[in-house]
């Protein structure tokens, strides 16, 4: 003890007894050569310094991995883990419509710019010195997706799926239905019987003040529709009546041979498949904007077939989607829209935007 006592003592004695100039510090602080100190420490103690730190660092990035290791052993990479009513989507859907972000053509960026991800308006100037050209691009660039091949291997999933025939929800114990999903071609959204029809060749319809909008169910997994038979949609008390009269049109020409109710003579519960459906209707919020809509058609179908679902994360899975077209809307006005999805299993809330969505438009 006594010995590293005089050691120290010795070591300040020396330092006391050197006058450095304030020049002279500066220079043998990097390196002092008496000492053999850099950056005032000798060699062996950065070489202590620089170990140690690297031993921390490479045990905490040990931790680290260890941790997100068993982290990543409680995950699916197809299954998430919380579904249905534990899930944040929960089991009522909602609705999403395109092109979006028509008031960012606006601004005062110019007439070019980006798309406003806060903006439900769609305000656009028909005719041929319009501005309808970002809509038709955004339309134009979610339907690449729904281009043949878009997806790796796409087609070994892809199955061809009707009302009558329906292989994702035909049989639940299916393995080999888990994988598979129903095909979608986007040449289907050309109305054979529309004058302007909503395909980018015909620039959907904004060139000429007929605009078509694009509107989809958000996905959520395993979740398939509840369809109405036609004695609830008779007796509904809030479906509108268009949707009703177009719903009983369906169910003349389609459905003879079946029961109202779904329930057969014999206690067997069998709807009529061309009525498993998530009905969709368009239409003015209020009043004034019923007015000013116009007529309204809907293509492919009157909404989403049920045969789409279940999702379940399938690869190359394409949500199946409607164009509605305003055949005739109010120029210069603008219109609230609100578009709703109609099941058993679907409820309707303004607020939250359950089950429905809302946009305005405004045409030049």
């Amino acid at each position: 003890m006594e010995n590293f006592v005089e050691k120290d003592k010795a070591k300040l004695a020396d330092n006391d007894s050197q006058s450095y100039s304030s020049e002279n510090s500066d220079q043998t602080y990097f390196y002092d050569s008496k000492r053999g100190e850099l950056l005032g420490r000798t060699l062996p103690s950065w070489v202590k310094l620089i170990i140690f730190y690297l031993l921390f660092c490479g045990i905490l990035a040990l931790l680290w991995g260890l941790c997100m290791g068993v982290f990543f052993q409680t995950l699916d990479f197809y299954i998430p883990k919380y579904k249905d009513n534990e899930g944040l989507l929960g089991t009522n859907p909602g609705l999403g419509f395109r092109p979006a972000g028509g008031l960012g053509f606006r601004n005062d960026k110019g007439d070019d710019s980006e798309a406003s991800i806060y903006s439900s308006l769609i305000w656009f100037r028909h005719g041929a010195g319009g501005n309808w050209q970002q809509l038709k691009k955004n339309l134009d660039d979610f339907l690449e997706h729904y281009e043949p091949g878009y997806f790796a291997n796409q087609g070994a999933s892809l199955t061809k799926c009707d009302f009558e025939t329906n292989p994702l929800t035909r049989d639940p114990w299916d393995e080999k239905a888990k994988d598979k999903s129903c095909e979608f071609n986007k040449e289907w959204l050309s109305d054979q019987g529309s004058d302007y029809k909503c395909i980018t060749q015909e620039d959907y319809g904004y060139r000429h003040g007929k605009p078509c909008l694009l509107l989809k169910m958000n996905k959520i997994y395993n979740w398939r529709p509840d369809p109405y038979t036609m004695d609830e949609v008779t007796n509904h008390t809030t479906m509108p009546r268009k949707l009703k009269a177009d719903i009983q049109s369906i169910w003349d020409e389609k459905c003879g041979g079946y029961t109202s109710s779904g329930w057969e003579e014999d206690g067997n519960y069998r709807p009529c498949p061309w009525l498993n459906m998530v009905w969709l209707h368009c239409d003015g919020e209020n009043d004034p904007d019923k007015e000013n809509i116009g007529p309204v058609s809907y293509t492919p179908n009157r909404g989403f077939p049920g045969y789409f679902y279940p999702y379940r994360n399938q690869r190359g899975y394409l949500s199946p989607i409607v164009m509605v077209q305003l055949k005739n809307p109010e120029p210069g006005t603008i219109m609230n829209i609100e578009c709703t999805a109609w099941a058993r299993n679907i409820e309707h809330n303004r607020m939250n935007r359950r089950g429905l969505t809302h946009f305005e438009l405004i045409m030049d």
